[in-house]
């Protein structure tokens, strides 16, 4: 149950601690728009990181 607290309340977070009035970042004012780009950010991320799965087994 914790975990999926947590799962909600971080993109929530970012939603409402988007920079207002940085002309270099984008708002996303839509949350349904914000809930898009935040889970191909999170893709993006997780696509990025270098994790050697089999290395735990081999030792």
């Amino acid at each position: 149950m914790l975990w999926k607290a947590k799962q909600i309340c971080h993109p929530v977070w970012q939603y409402l601690n988007q920079p207002v009035f940085d002309r270099y970042h984008s708002q996303v004012w839509h949350p349904y728009r914000f809930w898009y780009s935040y889970k191909i950010n999170l893709l993006e991320k997780c696509l990025k990181k270098d994790i050697n799965s089999e290395s735990h087994y081999t030792q």
